[in-house]
């Protein structure tokens, strides 16, 4: 059974949405994927906010770019992406975490991280058990 964690990511205040994504694909990703090698997880998925130019309430992170929000709150929906990483198993986690947690990789993650993450703001959870019906033919 894999191993996966979710990531919920706020960009730096003053980060457009655009400018956010820009580093987080071009820099970001490519900057993990060469410190982490071989320990790179399964699969590291972006799921970004889809955010328009205008006015939102009840949000002061995002008050000019507001979330296309279905059913909640401006609120509910202030970090600009979830991420979801996919590991063999634990002990995969536990090395991905450990070469990253190594002093000068720490150090560049942190130093990348400046540039576009909110890093005072960044829970992390296990998933569970996943589940996926799919639409009979």
């Amino acid at each position: 059974m894999t191993y996966s964690i979710l990531v919920f990511v706020y960009r730096k205040p003053g980060t457009t949405p655009e400018q956010f994504k820009a580093h987080y694909e071009g820099s970001h990703v490519p900057l993990v994927r060469e410190l982490a090698g071989a320990h790179f997880p399964l699969s590291h998925t972006r799921h970004y906010i889809h955010r328009s130019d205008g006015q939102a309430e009840g949000t002061e992170r995002n008050a000019f770019t507001p979330a296309s929000v279905l059913i909640g709150s401006q609120g509910d929906f202030d970090y600009d992406a979830f991420v979801e990483l996919t590991f063999e198993d634990a002990t995969a986690f536990q090395a991905f975490f450990s070469v990253l947690q190594q002093p000068d990789n720490a150090a560049k993650i942190a130093a990348d991280e400046e540039q576009f993450l909110d890093r005072s703001h960044m829970p992390v959870v296990v998933l569970g058990e996943t589940n996926i019906t799919k639409r009979e033919r």
